[in-house]
């Protein structure tokens, strides 16, 4: 189960240090306020897939192989 927090505020204080050790923040730089929530749920979907090698998913849509 994941966990994202506000754009503007993040996770709960208490929450985080109840997960310390398997928490994981996405590198940005440091002039950068937030991310946006879709887009943080996007980096992290994508890195857990990359880490599993995509398995399970196509690699082509069947939409245009069809065509």
């Amino acid at each position: 189960m994941f966990y994202f927090g506000k754009e503007t505020k993040g996770l709960p204080e208490d929450l985080l240090q109840k997960y310390i050790d398997r928490t994981i923040r996405i590198p940005m730089r440091p002039v950068l306020r937030s991310l946006n929530l879709s887009n943080s749920v996007c980096v992290i979907t994508y890195e857990i897939l990359r880490q599993i090698n995509f398995d399970g998913l196509q690699e082509e849509s069947e939409y245009f192989s069809n065509k």
